[in-house]
């Protein structure tokens, strides 16, 4: 048999904020309205700066956001805090809004660093990546206790930790409100694959990062999320996507089951595609992939179609070992390989089991 992913998508803790429920999704609404013009408090980094979005916020449309449930839920039910719509663009990126494995909801990235990142995390066995994940800059219910894992306290929030930081913190134009941060992803991680059941991750290009100086505002939105992270008890990592492996990443998008998960599940599961894979296993590395996949799919009465879906969810999960580095061409026999990579690449970045 082969071994199955791990995904299960849970409820969110939290429900969306209301106006008679103050403290929803992590959120204090009286600590957004206390923060708006005319009001005392705000920010409490030692220095003021201005880091708004494009589009002009007010206080009106941050509390729409919120009770929009944007930053909250996990899986299909997960809004992200930054989407894509019409009126956003970027000179310096590809905004990508595309459907990934296991979802029905479409993701919004924000870059092809992210797009790329992001898949490779589905590959390597997350349960959930949520991508442009809310720093809330108030006190909040620690990230880890949205997937239920108890946690002791709750997260400072944004504004203390950039105040420790020494770090400014800017406020939306016309507010006292500090504009919240978001982390390109939040993964989630089977207890099976990784010490950590969460890991924070920041995707920047090389280039940018290596002409930022120690005090660029560049590296100081990385040190954010990092000390956020911190704060939140969660390994973070900084990932340069560029340095990917051009092959893997091409082969990764060619490979994703833009399938929900449990329409993948009820194939993997089923004694159709089991009796597949013990026809398929003892030939493919030795005859043309398509010759060895033809067979084997004969042996279970499936069609050239169900053939070719079939193939594919095998190498994207590695029940067939292939080396995903190296070109794959169906007309040859395949080349093992994969699983050792994908195990050295899930304790690169989700940490190394004991």
């Amino acid at each position: 048999m082969c071994s199955l992913p791990v995904f299960e998508v849970k409820p969110p803790v939290y429900p969306i904020f209301n106006a008679a429920a103050l403290r929803q999704g992590g959120v204090c609404a009286q600590q957004v309205y206390k923060l708006a013009p005319g009001r005392a408090g705000g920010c409490l980094g030692a220095r003021v700066r201005t880091d708004a979005p494009a589009m002009r916020m007010t206080l009106n449309k941050l509390m729409e956001m919120i009770a929009d449930g944007r930053g909250t839920g996990v899986g299909d039910s997960y809004r992200p805090w930054e989407e894509i719509t019409r009126r956003r663009s970027s000179p310096y990126s590809n905004l990508n809004l595309i459907p990934v494995p296991h979802l029905t909801r479409l993701c919004h990235f924000l870059s092809r660093g992210e797009r790329e990142f992001g898949l490779l995390l589905w590959w390597l066995g997350a349960e959930d990546v949520r991508e442009q994940y809310p720093l809330w800059p108030w006190v909040h219910p620690q990230p880890l206790d949205q997937i239920g894992h108890c946690t002791i306290g709750s997260h400072p929030g944004m504004a203390e930790v950039a105040s420790d930081a020494d770090i400014a913190l800017g406020k939306y134009p016309g507010l006292r409100i500090p504009v919240v941060l978001s982390i390109d992803f939040l993964a989630t991680i089977p207890a099976s694959t990784g010490p950590n059941r969460l890991v924070g991750f920041s995707c920047k290009p090389l280039d940018l990062y290596s002409r930022a100086g120690p005090g660029d505002r560049l590296r100081e939105r990385l040190e954010l999320d990092r000390r956020y992270c911190v704060a939140a008890n969660i390994p973070h990592h900084l990932v340069h996507p560029e340095q990917l492996p051009r092959t893997l990443v091409v082969q990764l998008h060619w490979l994703a089951p833009i399938e929900p998960w449990l329409q993948l599940k009820q194939l993997i599961t089923s004694d159709e595609y089991q009796l597949y894979l013990k026809h398929l296993q003892p030939t493919v590395y030795e005859v043309p992939a398509c010759d060895a996949s033809r067979h084997a799919a004969s042996k279970v009465g499936w069609t050239a179609e169900e053939n070719q879906r079939a193939l594919r969810i095998a190498l994207w999960y590695q029940h067939l070992d292939v080396d995903l580095l190296q070109p794959i061409h169906m007309t040859r026999p395949l080349r093992q390989g994969g699983v050792a990579l994908r195990e050295q690449l899930q304790r690169q970045w989700f940490g190394r089991r004991a």
